[in-house]
């Protein structure tokens, strides 16, 4: 009765039945050791699930379910509502298997916010295969924000580093226009909570990388930093909170400053993933913090190339499931040390 306690239910999207996500998970949930851990909980069209899993070689059951609550510890449950759905063609980018992704998280999504499951990770997509006028999102952080309550902020999590953005994926050229005081106020925040909450960092120390290079070279180069980074660094710093910077970002990582904090926060998309994935690749996670319910993925994306052949590691999707996992105990061990200290 005490195992059946602690197992967590675990929400799996679809992602794009094209590239690897699938077949990365379906090879991990045919370990029994993962089953006696969760009870997962697929989105996704059981013919689907069914030909990837002959296709890769191995013999999985199924178990149809209309919702969480009926489903089964130690089996692969499937919630199959999809009325239409796209055939499985490895390799291609189709949009219609973009419609079964986004129905697939749709359901999961709503079902997360519900508390139906208890956290939820995300199968890669394809952006391109998705987008529609049903998701006109940049990819799962922000339809998920749109969602879910708290503003999710990207964080990608490795044993190595930690990572967050002040910009996700927006143009280059719109970067210095969107980082504002109140961004990086508000960012820094909401990492902070996260930190304690989530990872149990009691004084979460927080570098900022520099928006300019050399952080403008006081002025030379640019002046943002001296007008919108430094000056929020020196208020949160006189506000209690601990934070470092800007550094510049082109030696930040090469000389192993980084290991100094407990997160570095990079001004855009490529200064911080660049570094990010080189450091950690295959062995990272993408979290959405900042939200009250919990919904990690892997660091890489669907893999076209290789999908349906059984090359595709699954350490990323294994890591995924743990974060999760550890996340979830942590968020109530301090919601309820936070309960009884009031």
């Amino acid at each position: 009765m005490e195992e059946q306690k602690i197992k967590i239910k675990v929400g799996f999207t679809s992602g794009d039945m094209n590239g690897v996500g699938t077949e990365i998970l379906l090879s991990l949930l045919a370990d029994n050791k993962l089953l006696s851990l969760i009870t997962p909980i697929i989105y996704a069209p059981i013919k689907n699930l069914k030909y990837i899993s002959s296709h890769i070689g191995l013999a999985l059951s199924f178990n149809k379910i209309n919702s969480p609550k009926e489903s089964q510890e130690n089996k692969i449950n499937v919630i199959d509502n999809f009325k239409t759905f796209a055939d499985v063609s490895f390799g291609d980018m189709n949009k219609e298997m973009g419609k079964t992704a986004f129905h697939s998280i749709k359901n999961s999504v709503q079902d997360l916010k519900d508390k139906k499951i208890d956290v939820l990770v995300t199968a890669p997509i394809n952006k391109e295969a998705i987008h529609s006028d049903s998701f006109k999102f940049m990819g799962h952080t922000d339809y998920i924000d749109s969602q879910i309550d708290g503003r999710a902020v990207m964080m990608m999590v490795s044993d190595e580093l930690k990572v967050a953005l002040l910009t996700e994926h927006i143009p280059i050229a719109k970067v210095t226009e969107t980082i504002t005081k109140d961004l990086v106020r508000d960012k820094i925040k909401n990492l902070h909570n996260t930190l304690i909450r989530d990872f149990q960092i009691e004084k979460p120390k927080i570098a900022i990388l520099s928006i300019d290079p050399h952080a403008g070279d006081g002025g030379v180069i640019a002046k943002n930093d001296q007008e919108v980074t430094v000056p929020v660094i020196k208020e949160m710093n006189d506000n209690g909170f601990l934070v470092y910077g800007p550094f510049s970002s082109d030696s930040f990582f090469g000389s192993l400053e980084y290991k100094k904090y407990d997160i570095t926060v990079a001004s855009f998309h490529d200064q911080g993933l660049i570094p990010f994935k080189t450091l950690s690749f295959g062995k990272g996670v993408n979290y959405s913090s900042g939200l009250e319910r919990i919904r990690t993925s892997p660091d890489h994306g669907t893999a076209y190339r290789i999908a349906g052949k059984g090359e595709a590691s699954k350490d990323s999707f294994l890591t995924s499931i743990f974060l999760a996992l550890d996340i979830y105990k942590m968020r109530k061990t301090h919601d309820k040390y936070s309960k009884d200290k009031l």
